[in-house]
């Protein structure tokens, strides 16, 4: 019994890396960036979950920190990389699919460009692996934070919101998207976790303050609406560096 509670949080990680797979299968062959974005979230459920098993079965050991990590650059790094590269392609074609030749070197060159994310997860990962001071908070955009955007701009392609989708087929936002993106995972800015310590209102409040507009947000928008917690979360990390120093 102890073998099988100690392997239990790499049966998590393991199928959230799974999960992660499969989204980018569903990007490639049936570009439906709705059902893709619901498999990164998948992930991101498991992500959290073998963490908490790990704490609460004392199962945390460097191998299930490894294959955390190797699990989350396919989930969260090569998956929303594949969404946005859809993204793109879409707005050089409109949504169709281009044959061979059809797109000039400069588009080929910006048609890849979102694997730059992919490259910036696995830094950003390789980075807090042998962080010590990441314990409690972080040092820049956590990756499955990241990919939260990323997947959102794919539900909101997908939406039945005209203004959200004509502003995630624009190149220019989306290229603006990419090098944020690959920005924020690297930087050291400080940003909360979400870890609740204590249950205070007064140590919790930007927690606090970021699930009750997390849930306005959902309410009125629904999943496309994760772009909008992300930047808030960015934008209350931001104004928590006025005030308190990370550890």
């Amino acid at each position: 019994m102890k073998i099988i509670a100690r392997s239990l949080p790499s049966f998590f990680t393991s199928l959230s890396l799974i999960s992660g797979c499969i989204s980018i299968v569903i990007t490639t062959t049936q570009g439906d960036l709705t059902l893709a974005g619901y498999f990164i979230l998948v992930s991101a459920v498991l992500d959290f979950v073998d963490g908490m098993a790990a704490r609460l079965l004392n199962a945390m050991s460097e191998f299930g920190k490894q294959l955390d990590s190797l699990a989350d650059v396919i989930s969260f790094g090569v998956a929303p990389a594949m969404i946005l590269y859809r993204l793109i392609l879409h707005s050089f074609t409109g949504g169709s699919q281009p044959g061979a030749g059809e797109l000039l070197p400069w588009q080929v060159v910006i048609l890849y460009s979102p694997f730059l994310v992919a490259a910036f997860s696995a830094l950003r990962l390789a980075k807090f692996n042998i962080d010590t001071k990441q314990v409690k908070n972080f040092r820049g955009l956590a990756t499955p934070a990241n990919a939260l955007f990323i997947i959102a701009l794919g539900f909101a392609s997908e939406s039945g919101f005209y203004f959200l989708r004509e502003i995630v087929h624009n190149l220019p936002f989306l290229l603006v998207t990419i090098v944020l993106s690959c920005f924020l995972l690297i930087c050291n800015l400080p940003m909360f976790s979400l870890k609740l310590s204590s249950t205070g209102f007064r140590e919790n409040s930007l927690r606090y303050l970021l699930i009750a507009g997390s849930i306005v947000l959902l309410a009125f928008y629904g999943l496309p609406s994760l772009a909008a917690i992300i930047l808030l979360y960015i934008l209350l990390s931001l104004a928590d560096n006025w005030f308190v120093k990370m550890p």
